[in-house]
């Protein structure tokens, strides 16, 4: 893990010892640096319609969950316990 990574994971941690009343202290210094030095934050990414077209829609779920039920207890009931 490098240097950068290993900082970030201790910041992490450390939050978990501030008291709640103080978070918000923690907060507006965060973002006090992150507008000092011209951070913007990302926007998240959407993943809407991701899989359209794929051909999942074809599946038949109901269907499927069968299967894999039947399939669980078969493989149960040949188990010894």
């Amino acid at each position: 893990m490098n240097i950068e990574n290993s900082k970030k994971l201790e910041i992490i941690s450390n939050l978990s010892f501030v008291p709640t009343d103080k978070l918000g202290e923690i907060n507006d210094f965060i973002q006090y640096i992150m507008y000092k030095n011209k951070v913007k934050k990302k926007k998240p990414l959407s993943v809407w319609g991701i899989w359209e077209n794929k051909g999942f829609e074809e599946i038949d779920v109901e269907k499927e969950l069968a299967i894999l039920c039947r399939e669980v207890r078969d493989n149960l009931d040949r188990k010894e316990f």
